[in-house]
């Protein structure tokens, strides 16, 4: 019976590939590699060096008008860097003692406000621009990067308020800052590297270390304004700062007017291992009050930029230190 019924299965497959169904496959298969070669050689719609260089002036005209940036790219040499540093660099890190800020800043007593990874640097020169009565520290690990920025910083003519310093800020944060004389009254950390994969995670800007830093520079009332164009790395960071804030923080404001947020379905970021039992069963209550529509500072990042430009959402919170 076994016998009989193994045969009729070799019969079944036998009769599954009949010469029309063959050569109807052949056909299929010869049409598919066809069309591969087709879409390979196919030119794709091309943009011209020029195209792309006009669309990068108005882009930048339009998001930065306080910087002339033609003007600041032209008396600058280019900088080629590495989109991706490792931050467990050794040099990286060690906590970087505290800064002789009389030196960096002419009037070291205003209030200071902070971009965490701040890249090339235009957000920070702009936001210097926009906010007179303030001091401006942008950190980054890339130093290429650092150096040009303060050159366009002298020629912006904002280098007495606006300082560039390499350091990972997820070690360094509170060593290099706890000496500042002012208050210290806005920190940003926006579009930061995602670092997808669950073990490179703990590469994340934020992490309980620089949470707990934040609480302890922020001046009563001081902001810290999040976002990202990913909702995991947005979500991730507002529940990281809800969490391990341990109640230094609340959601602020601006999130409860009429028609400044919006919303999208609640996501849990996966725990780490490393995390605490608690930390794995605590529930997020900050998800409740959505995402800003709107950048409230009014001064955009190169991501965001790139981001809204491409009609791409972007995630936004914006948090008051409550003590």
């Amino acid at each position: 019976m076994q016998q009989r019924c193994c045969a009729n299965i070799r019969l079944l497959r036998v009769g599954a590939f009949s010469p029309s169904h063959i050569k109807l496959r052949q056909h299929r298969a010869a049409s598919t590699v066809a069309s591969k070669d087709a879409s390979l050689h196919q030119s794709p719609p091309s943009i011209t060096q020029h195209q792309r260089q006009s669309r990068i002036q108005r882009q930048e005209a339009t998001a930065w008008p306080s910087l002339d940036l033609p003007r600041l790219h032209s008396q600058t040499p280019g900088v080629r860097v590495r989109q991706h540093l490792n931050p467990f660099t050794p040099t990286l890190q060690v906590p970087i003692p505290p800064l002789n800020w009389d030196s960096i800043y002419k009037h070291a007593g205003r209030p200071l406000a902070i971009d965490i990874g701040c890249g090339p640097g235009r957000f920070p020169l702009a936001l210097a621009t926009k906010l007179p009565a303030y001091n401006v520290l942008g950190i980054d690990i890339r130093g290429k990067l650092l150096d040009r920025a303060t050159a366009w910083a002298k020629l912006v003519g904002c280098a007495d308020s606006v300082h560039f310093h390499v350091a990972n800020a997820t070690v360094s944060l509170y060593s290099m800052l706890s000496s500042y004389p002012g208050p210290i009254d806005l920190i940003n950390i926006q579009f930061p590297d995602p670092h997808w994969k669950m073990r490179n995670r703990k590469k994340r800007i934020v992490q309980p270390q620089l949470v707990e830093a934040v609480a302890k520079l922020l001046a009563a009332g001081g902001r810290v304004f999040l976002q990202s164009d990913v909702q995991e790395v947005a979500v991730s960071m507002r529940d990281d700062f809800e969490y391990y804030g341990k109640g230094a923080f609340s959601i602020a404001p601006e999130h409860s007017q009429q028609d400044a947020g919006f919303y999208t379905d609640q996501m849990t970021v996966a725990p780490l291992s490393r995390d605490s039992l608690d930390r794995q069963a605590w529930k997020p209550t900050w998800q409740e009050s959505g995402w800003l529509l709107h950048n409230p500072l009014g001064v955009p990042t190169e991501r965001e930029v790139h981001t809204i430009d491409n009609s791409s959402p972007v995630y936004r919170v914006l948090l008051t230190a409550t003590q």
